[in-house]
């Protein structure tokens, strides 16, 4: 089904999508205590507590399934209305991981892109594109 998408959709959701989602596996479970202290761009990082590491691993945990659905989902359904329904639920769920990552950034550092880290810029910048490339297209 993902052949019938348009070509940065298609590139997007089963090339660039699953390498983000195992990347942020990765971080997550090798390094849980980078991961966290990563979230916010702050100079300052406390040391993360056994509950936050455990958060961050579970949290890994799901970035891999969101892969493994995304994959299965786009190669194995032949129903474009299955597609767009997959697309719209990742849709919602990016609206509130963007409004989530700007609640706890607050307004003046939402507003200053040039003082974000790799990961702010991934869970906003990322993010935003994709929201832009589905508009775009019209999906």
């Amino acid at each position: 089904m993902a052949s019938k998408l348009p070509t940065i959709p298609r590139v997007t959701f089963t090339i660039i999508e699953p390498i983000s989602l195992v990347a942020g596996f990765i971080g997550a479970i090798w390094d849980p205590a980078w991961f966290i202290a990563e979230q916010l761009p702050d100079k300052q990082v406390l040391p993360a507590s056994e509950h936050s590491i455990v958060m961050a691993q579970q949290l890994g945990n799901m970035y891999l399934l969101m892969c493994f659905v995304g994959l299965a989902v786009l190669a194995t359904s032949s129903e474009i209305k299955v597609v767009r329904s997959y697309l719209v639920a990742l849709w919602l769920g990016d609206i509130g991981h963007l409004a989530f990552t700007c609640l706890a950034l607050g307004k003046e550092r939402v507003m200053q892109p040039h003082m974000w880290n790799a990961m702010t810029w991934g869970n906003i910048g990322f993010t935003v594109s994709k929201f832009t490339m589905i508009r775009v297209e019209g999906l």
